[in-house]
């Protein structure tokens, strides 16, 4: 299969919103990490796992900040995914790593509603992600069943550093988390619904992708 072009959409390097930590750790900035993707007919959603931004990304490609994701309470909270929810909002799952390997699950997914986001208003953008699912294991992928279950890949599910996971959230219910695997993957980075239920898992270290329903 031979690709007839890439374009390359380049994020604004920044400080976040209000140079949040700008004044901390000045040395980090500009910084940039575009890590997750959601692609839809006329935009591109991007998180910035270094900014900790949601971004929107236009056809002409042209770069706003929609959200800021609040700092953890030892680091940053490190956005990786983005799936649109059946109401429509975006949902953004965070890595959280390093307050999970302290203080146990400390992931969240935000929810974002794009259609009340303005990325000229600072409070807005700083203010507009609110959590939906709170006590989970570092997140690094995410998706929405065709029955609007949210499925999240999570990339350790211990402080030992071990037992990856996909774990599945009813829309109705994001306090209820059900494990897919048993906490038996090894650094699962993803996941992905089909349209007739089916989720999918990808595992490292062998390379593979896994049927889990």
């Amino acid at each position: 299969m031979a690709f007839r072009g890439v374009t390359k959409l380049k994020l604004a390097q920044s400080a976040p919103p209000g140079n949040l930590h700008f004044d901390l750790a000045p040395r980090d900035f500009p910084d940039s990490n575009p890590y997750g993707v959601l692609a839809l007919p006329d935009r591109i959603y991007v998180t910035d796992a270094g900014a900790n931004t949601l971004n929107l990304v236009r056809p002409n490609g042209s770069d706003e900040i929609l959200a800021f994701f609040p700092n953890n309470i030892i680091a940053d909270a490190t956005p990786t995914c983005v799936a649109q929810g059946p109401d429509g909002a975006l949902y953004i799952g965070t890595l959280a790593l390093v307050d999970s390997l302290v203080f146990g699950p400390s992931a969240v997914v935000y929810r974002v509603d794009p259609s009340a986001a303005d990325p000229s208003d600072l409070s807005k953008i700083l203010n507009i992600a609110t959590p939906w699912a709170t006590g989970l294991w570092p997140i690094n992928g995410c998706a929405f069943g065709p029955d609007g279950t949210f499925y999240a890949s999570q990339l350790i599910t211990s402080q030992d550093f071990s037992g990856g996971d996909v774990v599945k959230i009813p829309f109705a219910t994001p306090d209820v988390h059900t494990s897919l695997t048993g906490n038996t993957l090894l650094f699962p980075t993803g996941v992905a619904g089909g349209a007739n239920g089916t989720v999918f898992g990808a595992e490292l270290p062998v390379g593979q992708v896994l049927r889990l329903t």
